[in-house]
Parts: structure tokens; sequence; C-alpha cells
């Protein structure tokens, strides 16, 4: 009976599953494994089948997490954050450095960027930490400050490697979790004016000077073109070649002559634009729109705070990851490394992608 009964609820929750969901995560990432197969395919077909592989292991991941209830995370919370920070940490012993970063663990075969599981983690525990005191008054400053501590070591162990765009992606993630968990106006206000006061700050003391070089080029792209600027001009020359309905499938001459550095990861989507042009374009806008609004739908249909939580914050990470990229590739935003989430090619951003889908899935299977 026992056996049975687990087989019974494992097929009702299979049956839950939103099947527009999975088709909407199922074709952006079709659109991915082509234009990853052209970008590559002069260099062999190795990234291609190495993707591939991974889609697989993110398939199980999806599943795993999907059934997985995310309550869970609520109840072991002290424990998925020390994970977190020993993740954080392990790279300043065992990880390796490439460009200028210590970010990457390698594993033989395969490398693990554990800045990427540190974004969903925070969610995670932040939207736990909020969740557990709802029926606090959250507003003025003491809240704020509390919940920053909660925040501040996994953003400073990110900092430090250091990776701009994840610690970015950190401070939009607490900015989303912190609105919607209730915060007064005033101190939004007040915050909001703070954070513009300290920008100049932060650009002569904060950043790197690589990082302050990528403002500077996407400030002045035509000063440098032939360094700090050539990535973001190919790429703009690539989308623009692309006109209205694309070159079509293979035809992508910037990354094939090699003008387009990391074609395959960063500026996948200047591949696919140049392909598939303006038409191609709106229509992978139109996929994640769909994605993103039917991860808000999941929120909103939750009346528990801890998953309506989980589901924003997970948004927020799909939406600055796809605006920042997408601006990037176009020149109106900083480089700033970021992949483009289910399109880019790399093992840890697909599986975190995945993970992060799947935790979704469990908040509507698993919410009251």
């Amino acid at each position: 009976m026992g056996k049975n009964r687990k087989r019974y609820f494992l097929i009702k929750r299979i049956k839950k599953m939103n099947m527009w969901f999975i088709a909407n995560i199922f074709v952006i990432f079709l659109l991915s494994l082509m234009s990853i197969y052209s970008s590559t395919i002069p260099k062999g077909p190795g990234f291609f089948k190495k993707e591939l592989l991974w889609f697989v292991i993110s398939a199980f991941v999806f599943i795993g997490f999907s059934l997985l209830d995310y309550h869970k995370y609520m109840k072991y919370d002290r424990y998925v954050y020390l994970f977190n920070v020993l993740m954080l940490l392990s790279v300043f012993v065992i990880g390796t450095k490439r460009l200028g970063a210590q970010r990457w663990i390698d594993l033989g075969p395969i490398s693990i960027q554990p800045s990427e599981f540190a974004k969903i983690f925070l969610v995670l525990t932040l939207s736990s930490y909020m969740a557990k005191r709802s029926h606090e008054r959250f507003e003025g400053f003491k809240a704020m400050t509390f919940s920053f501590l909660h925040m501040l070591p996994i953003f400073g162990l990110i900092a430090l490697q250091p990776d701009l765009g994840t610690s970015l992606v950190l401070l939009i993630v607490y900015a989303t979790l912190v609105f919607i968990n209730g915060l007064d106006w005033r101190t939004i206000f007040i915050l909001i004016v703070a954070a513009i006061l300290a920008v100049p700050g932060s650009y002569f003391f904060l950043l790197h000077d690589y990082q302050r070089q990528r403002v500077l080029t996407f400030l002045h792209p035509g000063e440098d073109m032939l360094g700090s600027g050539w990535n973001v001009m190919q790429s703009m020359i690539a989308i623009g070649s692309g006109g209205i309905d694309g070159k079509g499938f293979l035809q992508n001459s910037q990354s094939k002559l090699r003008f387009l550095p990391e074609s395959h990861t960063d500026f996948i989507g200047a591949v696919y634009l140049e392909e598939r042009g303006f038409l191609g374009g709106v229509a992978l806008l139109f996929l994640y729109l769909f994605l993103l609004i039917q991860i808000l739908k999941i929120a909103d249909d939750t009346e528990e705070k801890f998953g309506k939580l989980i589901c924003y914050g997970i948004a927020s990470i799909f939406f600055f990851h796809i605006f920042i990229n997408l601006g990037m590739i176009m020149g109106i935003m900083p480089v700033t490394g970021l992949p483009l989430l289910l399109m880019s090619y790399g093992g840890s951003s697909l599986v975190f992608a995945y993970m992060m889908l799947g935790i979704v899935q469990s908040v509507k299977f698993h919410r009251g």
C-alpha cells in the first residue's frame, strides 16, 4: 500500500505540471541548441555534445526540485545558508583564475561556478527569513539593517572574486524581496536617493580597473573599438546585419570568422539575432515574457508568503539576466558577464536555471 500511495501522489504531481510552462522552457532551449551549434561548429561538435549532456542533467534536476517540497528549505534554512557560505569560500581555496577572476572550481572535465547557485540559495534563505518574521512590522531602517546583514556575507564573498554581474543580481533580488515583503514607501524613497548618491563613490573606490574600463567603454564605445570596445562593436554589427528576418541558420559570419569572441556564451544573443533577425528577436522576447508571466502567476496564486517570495525572487533573477544580457549585446548596457539564461552555453548556468524553474514548480505542487 505504501508503494502504491507514493506512486499515486507522484502521478498526481506530474499531472499538475504546467505543460505550457515546460513547453516554453523547451522551445527556448531548442533555440539555444541551434545557436550554440551554429556558433561553435568551426571548432567541432564538442560544445554541442556537452550542452546536450548538460541538458539531460538539468532535466533530472528540474524534475527532482519540482517534486521536493519547497517547505523543507524553510525548515533547513540555516544549513542552506551555511552551505552557501562554505561553497563561496571554497572558491578562494581550490578555485581557478580565469580572465582575472577566481570564480570557478574545476572538477576534471567540468567546471562549476558557485556564484551562480549562490543566487537561488540567497532567495531561499532570505525568503525564509522574511516569512518567519511576517508577524513583525517590516518598516524603517531597523528592519532593513537586519535583512541586509543576512545578504551581506554572500554579497561580499561574490564581490571579492570579483563578480560584478552577480553582485548586482543579488542587490536586485534583495530589493525585490524587500519591496514584495512590504517595506514602507518613506524608507524606499530614502534608500533610492542614497543609492543614487553612492554611485560616484562606488565607481572610484569599489570597482576594479577593468570594471571601470567597461563603464567607460559603454559610455564612449567608439574610443577603443580595437580594444575594450571590440566585443560590443562586433556584437552590434552582427545584430544589425541580421535585418528584419535574419540571415538564416548557420549564416552567422561574425562568429564563424571569429570577429565575435565568446559567441556561444555571453554573446549568444548576437548569434541568434544575426541568424533570426528582428522578428526572431521579438519571438524570443515573447517566450521570455511568457515564462516570467507564468512564474508571477504561480506567485500570485500562492497565499503563503514563503512560496510567494521565492517565486518573485526567481522572477527577478531571470528578468535581470535577460535585461542586462540583451542590453549588453546591443550596446545599451555595460558588459557584466551575465549569461542569457536558458540560451548561453555553460553547465552551471543551465543547471542553475532549471533548478530555479523546478523550485517554481514545487511551489505550484506543494502550496496550501
